[in-house]
């Protein structure tokens, strides 16, 4: 059972309940409300309320806490939250962003565009005397919004319950943010997904160092980091990404010369015809929708004249058939061009600064195939022959560019990396700590895109070996001997095998350290003992965790990026040897290419197998998305892509707009309750609304309490962007420290975690105290024995992990959240 939840609250109408006690009809004027805001999980729109009304109902107690549930399906208007400099009631320049025109104009080496428009900022107005950097990314992204007609409303789920113990009316909301975070359905997307994070990864790493040079106003050593980091982002996900999505689209025009020959004057012909009668068809419609003649021209013709160019191939081929081969093979070439076309603009609609070097790659790509077919269609017989011969000898060229930018790439990681550990030896705390962040950002995206990439090669080499095994084919550029294309494509990949078998055994032993680190976690969260309660398993557990993490963070922060220097190194030497033929330190690796061959036929026949399935494998398969689905929450949390919806400014839109409707409904309190991301969420949110002022514009004086379990506030985005956070100040050694509840406007803050949760534990208790791991227990009186100070409240639920905050043994934050509810100041009793 999942818990999630976070800050949100919805439209609820103020109306005053008449509750029967016993015979006597009681007039009820006060209302309560609770916003869930759910975490990382894989939960669905309503579970969360759901799961905490049903807590709240039965959570430890012998009669039902909460009685009389309805539930109740709400629409909400959602209207954008401005930035601070679009707000009519704050001072300021109204200048907006850059346009979406001059954003995409993105140089390799340039750093993000939050920090240009940072540094044209301070250059037009002064540098700030005490500047929040989380409050300005914020302002930042929330300038770049431009809503779709998607976010204009938001359903939410609302269950209406009735407090037994003195008949006080509650209302549970749901702020649900996952669908502008989250995959949509489909194995596609979720592959696209995949790739897009690990590329985001290098930016993000991008972002961080460019966030140390604001708050620190930087220096030379730093700007150079700088340069360094963004052409490794830019590398990444510009060429390196186009070149593979060029041999992709080779592999798509080799795939059409299966087309027997005899059958090529029909294809054409029917195809064409097909296609222009579908694209001159559309061609009124888009010129309609247009708005002036100018645009009606630009939209339209392109359409026309392709609709034209196919009616023409189709007459074509049916008056001159024997010109059928060179028709289809150019018809061919314009289709794989004309896909890649589409899959680029695809592409750079969210991911900045690749558009040119794509049109570009795409260019070299056409170019490429004309004429390499000039040359060689002399000596070829066939079609067949002729299409892949000119698709092998293409894809040649640009393997040999895709090693060319991986080395390039190689060079730039080994001096950003290199230059990173001097720089965090000689800064503050904070800006080591950035710096790790970044290094393993950069590390880690590289290093699973080149595993993805091989893995996804040699699948796609073992399928084509088994189609193209009695081909002859000459190589151009490597293995200069007459093979066929079956043995030149196991030849390519055995060669790069030679990388990919230590690289997964560094990798492996990477894996098994995390794996021995969060098995008696991955245990709680599989299957939860009787035991969570237990004193004495909670502490073994939680010290488990805490000395686990300790090694996790030098392996991550020191170790893996020390083997990505290593690993760097070698395949310079790989590409010295692969192109120049000379003999190196590489040679004591040998011949131990063919675990990569094995892969590709393992993971061919996996994919034959699932094919099969169907639909049986689509339950399974979205189980598997859960991992990929949390990494996104978090990524996309930074994103600024490049179409204008921040997702982070999207969701802070709905959950404004749910606090205003609340805030209008005349509640007598508002409670949160919020859980892993959820958390971060609502309180960067408040604090926010808070600096800038503008809080009682949502909630007016209504009291505020927040809830808060697994959060990982302390131990995740303050470890790891603590310029982002300051407010959270640092790592505690007393509990009346930062933050404090009051400066988001917070009548209580409680916060509570699990000894084994992996993403977050205490905010406030120090890792060595002993309460840290104290299992948290209702006394006699009712209350929770917690350390409670200054409006804080922490303690621990007992044993167990990320997930399974509401089961049923959560009988102390059940009895937490309801003292906040009914307003008892003294619902925790302090201890130490």
């Amino acid at each position: 059972m999942l818990w999630q939840s976070d800050f949100g609250s919805n439209i609820c109408s103020k109306i005053g309940s008449k509750i029967w006690e016993g015979e006597r009809a009681v007039e009820q004027t006060e209302r309560v409300t609770i916003i869930t805001v759910h975490g990382v999980a894989d939960q669905q729109p309503g579970q969360t309320v759901r799961e905490l009304a049903r807590l709240l109902c039965h959570g430890g107690s012998d009669a039902a806490r909460y009685v009389e549930g309805e539930k109740h399906e709400i629409i909400l208007p959602v209207r954008k939250l401005g930035s601070v400099e679009e707000s009519p009631t704050i001072a300021g320049d109204t200048k907006s962003e850059a346009s979406p025109e001059q954003v995409m104009r993105v140089r390799p080496g340039r750093p993000s565009n939050f920090y240009l428009a940072h540094r044209r900022a301070v250059h037009e107005r002064g540098a700030p005397v005490e500047e929040d950097l989380g409050v300005t990314l914020i302002d930042y992204l929330l300038s770049r919004y431009q809503p779709d007609q998607r976010d204009a409303l938001y359903e939410s789920t609302r269950i209406t319950l009735r407090r037994q113990s003195d008949g006080l009316p509650v209302d549970l909301y749901e702020m649900y943010w996952a669908d502008y975070s989250r995959l949509r359905p489909g194995g596609i997307r979720a592959l696209s997904a995949s790739y897009q994070l690990l590329f985001h990864l290098s930016t993000l790493a991008r972002d961080v160092v460019d966030q140390v040079a604001l708050a620190t106003l930087g220096g030379r050593a730093l700007r150079v980091l700088q340069w360094l980091h963004a052409w490794s982002a830019w590398l990444v996900k510009g060429p390196a990404a186009l070149l593979q999505l060029m041999m992709l689209l080779l592999v798509a025009f080799g795939a059409a010369a299966l087309v027997p020959e005899d059958q090529q004057p029909f294809v054409l012909e029917l195809g064409g015809g097909v296609i222009a009668l579908i694209l001159l068809a559309f061609t009124p419609v888009v010129w309609l929708r247009a708005d002036g003649p100018a645009a009606q021209m630009r939209t339209a013709a392109p359409w026309l004249l392709a609709g034209v160019a196919f009616a023409g191939v189709a007459i074509a081929s049916a008056q001159r058939p024997e010109s059928a081969i060179d028709i289809y093979f150019y018809t061919a070439v314009t289709l794989t061009v004309a896909a890649g076309a589409w899959l680029l603009r695809r592409y750079a609609e969210t991911v900045r600064g690749i558009r040119l070097v794509g049109i570009a790659l795409l260019l070299s790509l056409a170019i490429l195939l004309v004429t390499i077919a000039a040359q060689t269609r002399p000596d070829m017989s066939t079609s067949y022959e002729w299409m892949l011969t000119t698709a092998l000898n293409a894809g040649e060229y640009l393997l040999a560019g895709l090693l060319i930018a991986w080395a390039l790439l190689a060079i730039v990681q080994i001096a950003a990396l290199l230059l990173g550990f001097v720089l965090a030896s000689r800064g503050e705390p904070a800006v080591a700590a950035s710096l790790t962040t970044a290094r393993i950002g950069m590390v880690v995206s590289s290093a699973l895109f080149a595993i993805l990439s091989l893995v996804l090669w040699s699948v796609i080499a073992y399928v084509a070996g088994l189609t193209l095994e009695d081909f002859l084919f000459m190589p151009v550029l490597f293995t200069p001997a007459y093979l066929s294309a079956a043995i030149f494509f196991e030849s390519q990949v055995t060669d790069v095998g030679t990388l990919f078998t230590p690289l997964m055994g560094l990798i492996g032993v990477i894996g098994a350290i995390v794996l021995v680190a969060l098995a008696p976690s991955l245990r709680e969260e599989t299957a939860p003992g009787a035991d969570e309660q237990s004193a004495s398993w909670t502490t073994r557990l939680g010290r488990w965790w805490t000395g686990a993490r300790r090694v996790l963070g030098y392996v991550f922060g020191g170790f893996v990026p020390l083997l990505a220097i290593m690993g760097a190194v070698v395949y310079l030497l790989f590409v010295e040897r692969k192109f120049f033929g000379v003999e190196n330190a590489l040679d004591w690796l040998g011949e131990n290419g063919d675990l990569l061959v094995t892969v590709g036929q393992w993971l061919a026949g996996g994919a034959v197998t699932i094919t099969a399935l169907g639909a049986r494998f689509t339950e399974t398969f979205g189980k598997l998305r859960v991992a990929l689905d949390a990494a996104l929450d978090i990524d996309n949390y930074f994103q600024d892509p490049a179409n204008r919806l921040p997702p982070r400014a999207r969701i802070y839109s709905r959950y404004a707009s749910l606090l205003a409707d609340i805030g209008k409904r005349g509640y007598s309190r508002v409670v949160v309750v919020a859980h892993s991301q959820g958390t971060v969420i609502t309180a960067d949110l408040l604090h926010y609304l808070v600096v800038t002022r503008r809080l009682q514009d949502y909630v007016g004086a209504t009291p505020l309490s927040l809830v808060t379990v697994g959060s990982p506030l302390r131990d995740l985005y303050a470890a790891l962007f603590p310029f982002l956070y300051r407010w959270m100040g640092t790592q505690p050694t007393s509990f009346a420290t930062l933050p404090d509840p009051a400066d988001l406007h917070l009548a209580q803050w409680v916060n509570a975690y699990r000894a084994g949760d992996y993403v977050g534990r205490s905010i406030w208790t120090a890792p060595g105290e002993p309460a840290m791991l104290r299992v948290a227990r209702v006394a006699d009186d009712g209350n929770v024995e917690a350390w409670r100070e200054g409006g804080r409240t922490e303690f621990c639920l007992g044993a167990g992990a990320h997930t399974h905050y509401f089961s049923n043994d959560a009988i102390a934050l059940a009895v937490a959240i309801d003292g906040l509810v009914g307003n008892s100041q003294h619902h925790a009793v302090q201890t130490h």
